[in-house]
């Protein structure tokens, strides 16, 4: 897998939206900081999904890393800097779903935790697992880091349905 393919993998992890997607759990199980940890997610999809680098940046704390883990088990590791610079570079429309989100919220920290689909140009590029890890600062949740793994044949049909 090349760069580019990486860094495209690297985008689907901050991609498209847990609450304004469609997260098939009801929100109303969630307590209020679990759906302001959420929120940050969705914050960062949407950015992503609009190539918002300006809006991204302000989620993401400065140093934060995307670790990826690719279908031969190779894991590739990139920073914040270049998860923005890629953004800003590709064109293509992305959307990333996921559903059953686990949140877990402990004082400033939290943790996100849900299975997902990611779409390039409306067509399933891969699914997988998304992991956000959070800090809740004086700015509000914003992102530490993302780890997710990239799964390209086999995946399981969606329970949000089709992509429109």
């Amino acid at each position: 897998m090349n760069l580019r393919t990486t860094t495209l993998a690297t985008l689907a992890a901050a991609a498209f939206s847990v609450l304004a997607g469609g997260n098939v759990q009801a929100k109303d199980t969630f307590s209020a900081p679990q759906r302001e940890a959420l929120g940050a997610v969705d914050a960062l999809f949407a950015a992503m999904a609009k190539h918002d680098v300006d809006a991204s940046r302000r989620l993401i704390l400065p140093g934060a890393s995307f670790v990826v883990v690719l279908p031969d088990g190779t894991v590739k590791i990139e920073p914040d800097t270049g998860y923005l610079d890629a953004l800003g570079q590709h064109k293509e429309a992305f959307r990333e779903r996921i559903w059953d989100a686990q949140v877990m919220v402990q004082d400033n920290l939290a943790q996100v935790w849900a299975p997902y689909d990611f779409h390039v140009d409306g067509k399933l590029s891969h699914c997988g697992v998304d992991s956000f890890s959070l800090v809740r600062n004086a700015d509000g949740w914003r992102v530490a880091g993302v780890s997710y793994t990239v799964q390209k044949v086999g995946c399981a049909p969606s329970p949000l349905g089709s992509v429109k």
